[in-house]
């Protein structure tokens, strides 16, 4: 928990933030992610992409998400930045620290990814009826996205006060703890939307870009709350189309 100074005002006041170090920290993330996309957008092209060893799928998956989660995510870097130098500490180092443990977590997330994809693969062949699965798991999604768990997840991802005065810890380590747990408020704000990337195709760009939008909407703009509770009756919509087709 944070001492009571810095828990005073909309997080430890916003007059403690360096304009130079917040646009530092907002491009470098923006260009990280157009890197991601880049490569991405690259590798969908190459033939034999999807039957990946463990490491490299773990290692595609990874900059997948940073190329979709990166942007979404600044909010949070800039508040947990502004806080760490209201508090006397150097930004920048432990800023970083932050972002590299959120991202080891949705990198460790890519083995279950891979261990659902290798299932799927193995119960379509077994049973080819099973490919017609992408219905009902989509409408599951859509219902998720309707859930107390995704509400709760969504309101630490959208209200950053909320989840540093929540969670705040010293340090550079403490910095890459604390990274690390709002990547599992992020998986789990973003569980249902990974899912169905699974089940379109995890390289398919159009629903990755479409993806990153609705993800982005959720955790940034005013009205994101409402926005996600849409996607999911869309999500049940899209899947129930599915059935009948």
């Amino acid at each position: 928990m944070l001492p009571p100074r810095a828990r005073s005002g909309p997080l430890a006041e916003s007059a403690g933030a360096d304009p130079r170090l917040q646009l530092l920290l907002a491009s470098s993330l923006v260009i990280i992610a157009g890197l991601a996309w880049a490569w991405t957008v690259a590798s969908a092209a190459m033939p034999g992409c999807h039957g990946l060893a463990l490491p490299s799928f773990v290692s595609m998956w990874t900059i997948m998400m940073a190329a979709m989660m990166f942007p979404a995510v600044i909010p949070v870097v800039l508040a947990f930045a502004t806080l760490t130098r209201s508090r006397g500490r150097s930004p920048l180092g432990t800023a970083i620290a932050f972002v590299a443990g959120y991202l080891v977590v949705w990198a460790v997330l890519g083995l279950p990814a891979r261990a659902l994809l290798d299932a799927a693969g193995r119960l379509a062949a077994a049973a080819p009826a099973l490919t017609r699965a992408g219905g009902p798991i989509l409408v599951l999604c859509g219902l998720y996205q309707l859930t107390p768990l995704k509400e709760a997840c969504l309101r630490h991802c959208r209200a950053p006060h909320l989840f540093l005065g929540h969670h705040w810890r010293d340090g550079t380590v403490g910095a890459l703890v604390l990274g690390g747990h709002h990547g599992l408020y992020c998986a789990g704000c973003c569980a249902s939307l990974m899912v169905v990337l699974l089940v379109v195709g995890v390289m398919d760009i159009t629903w990755m870009i479409a993806l990153s939008a609705l993800i982005y909407l959720e955790k940034v703009v005013p009205a994101g709350a409402t926005v996600g509770r849409a996607a999911g009756l869309a999500l049940c919509g899209v899947g129930v189309a599915r059935l009948v087709a």
